[in-house]
């Protein structure tokens, strides 16, 4: 196996152990069967969204481009250009999207929000 093919085999390894900690720790409830939580009073939380998931996987194949590289070149840009696309949009549309959700929420009444 070459210096590559093992370079992936880790990150792949390390994403797989970093998901199943994330499940391991979200699943572990200690909730009554059947209760459903209500926030308190004006506890406003986001609409579900795809933009944080997209910016590790940005982040995943900067440092890909970095440490998978020619040696003579400084990074892989068939991976770092793609990565820091992906990286800087995820981060602009998700500001973009909460500035949005925060002029919403100001110009309506709490109990009229979305998912109350």
């Amino acid at each position: 196996m070459n210096d590559t093919a093992f370079g992936f085999l880790i990150l792949g390894v390390g994403l797989l152990f970093v998901l199943g900690l994330v499940f391991a720790v979200s699943s572990r409830g200690s909730r009554a069967a059947g209760a459903t939580p209500h926030p308190p009073k004006g506890v406003h939380l986001p609409p579900p969204s795809y933009l944080p998931s997209l910016m590790p996987l940005g982040g995943i194949l900067i440092f890909a481009g970095l440490a998978f590289r020619p040696e003579d070149q400084l990074a892989n840009w068939f991976l770092l250009v793609p990565g820091l696309l992906v990286f800087v949009a995820s981060i602009v549309g998700w500001v973009r999207a909460a500035d949005r959700e925060w002029v919403e929420t100001e110009q309506r009444p709490h109990d009229e929000a979305p998912g109350h």
